[in-house]
């Protein structure tokens, strides 16, 4: 598994680890911290497309 791959796998496991902390953050009264996981989670979606199209083209 190249490094490209690595990165794209620790992405996407954050992704997952960010909904799951927003969801478990809503479930306790954290509104805040919550929906701050829930756009860090949408940036590292958008960060995570951008960098496989840009390694595609490489």
């Amino acid at each position: 598994m190249g490094v490209k791959n690595i990165h794209v796998v620790l992405i996407i496991v954050s992704i997952i680890l960010s909904l799951g902390f927003g969801f478990w953050t809503l479930g306790h009264n954290y509104i805040l911290w919550g929906y701050a996981s829930f756009v860090l989670a949408a940036a590292l979606t958008l960060y995570c497309v951008k960098f496989v199209k840009k390694m595609k083209a490489l």
